[in-house]
C-alpha cells in the first residue's frame, strides 16, 4: 500500500511547484553574454531601420532586459523601443522608456531631427520639459540658491498647489529681485501669465507672454502646456504677433 506522509506530499508539491517557477524567473531575464546582449541589440537597429519594427522591438527589449548592455547602448535601446511604442500609438509605453532616460541621465536630449518627429516630438518634449521644471525648482530650492531664485521656487510650488495669487506675488517679487538667467525669467513670466490667465487677467496673461518672447522670439510652450484653454489663444496671438519681428531678424 502506498503510504504518503502529508509532510512528504506538502514537501513533493512545494518542490514542483519551484520547478515550475524557475524557468519564468529565467525568462524575465534573459540570460544573455555580453556579446548575445550586443548582437540582439544591433539586430534590433537593423530592423528598426529597415522598418520591421515589431522585430526590432523584440531584440531591442531582449537585449535591454539582460542587463548586459552599456549604459550609452542601454539608452540608445530604449531611445528606438519610445519611437517605435510612439509610432504604433502606444503612448504610455513611449513615455515609460523617455522617463527610463531621463531618471538614469538628466542631461540627456535628442537631436533636434528626432526631437521634432511628428510622431514622439511631443511626447518628449512634455517629458523632457516637466523634467527640467522640477530640477529647476529643486535647485532653485536649495541653500545655494540666491532670494529670487528661492522665490522662483515658491511661486511655482503655490502655483501648483493653485493658489495663484500667492504664485504671482512670489513670481513678480523673483524677477523684481534679479534672476540669473534668461531660462529662470522666461519660467517666472510663464508661470505668471498661466496664474494671471486662470484668474481672468488677460491684459496682464499677454503682457507676460509678451516679455517672453522678447527674451526668446522663438520659445514654445511644452506640448502639455500650449492647448489649455485659458490661455492658449493668448499664447498665440502673441506669438504670431512677434513671428514677422522673428523672420525679419533671420533676413
Amino acid at each position: 500500500m502506498l503510504r504518503i506522509t502529508l509532510p512528504a506530499f506538502v514537501l513533493a508539491t512545494m518542490l514542483a511547484g519551484c520547478a515550475q517557477v524557475a524557468p519564468q524567473s529565467d525568462r524575465s531575464r534573459p540570460q544573455l553574454s555580453y556579446s548575445e546582449a550586443q548582437a540582439r541589440y544591433q539586430q534590433g537597429l537593423t530592423n528598426y531601420r529597415a522598418n520591421r519594427f515589431e522585430p526590432a522591438l523584440e531584440d531591442l527589449t531582449v537585449a535591454l532586459a539582460s542587463g548586459q548592455l552599456r549604459s550609452t547602448d542601454a539608452t540608445d535601446a530604449r531611445k528606438h523601443i519610445a519611437f517605435i511604442h510612439c509610432s504604433n500609438g502606444r503612448e504610455l509605453q513611449c513615455r515609460e522608456q523617455f522617463q527610463a532616460i531621463l531618471k538614469a541621465n538628466p542631461e540627456f536630449n535628442l537631436p533636434p531631427g528626432e526631437a521634432n518627429n511628428t510622431a514622439w516630438g511631443p511626447v518628449w518634449r512634455s517629458i523632457k520639459g516637466a523634467t527640467e521644471e522640477q530640477r529647476a525648482v529643486t535647485q532653485a530650492s536649495s541653500m545655494l540658491a540666491s532670494p529670487s531664485q528661492q522665490k522662483l521656487a515658491e511661486g511655482i510650488r503655490d502655483y501648483e498647489a493653485g493658489r495663484y495669487k500667492e504664485a504671482i506675488n512670489a513670481l513678480q517679487a523673483a524677477l523684481k529681485g534679479g534672476l540669473p538667467a534668461h531660462v529662470d525669467e522666461i519660467r517666472a513670466h510663464k508661470y505668471s501669465a498661466f496664474a494671471y490667465c486662470l484668474t481672468k487677467r488677460v491684459q496682464q496673461c499677454r503682457a507676460e507672454f509678451k516679455q517672453i518672447f522678447t527674451l526668446n522670439p522663438a520659445f514654445e510652450l511644452l506640448p502639455s502646456e500650449v492647448g489649455h484653454p485659458a490661455w492658449a489663444s493668448v499664447y498665440r496671438s502673441v506669438k504670431a504677433a512677434a513671428t514677422p519681428r522673428t523672420a525679419k531678424a533671420k533676413k
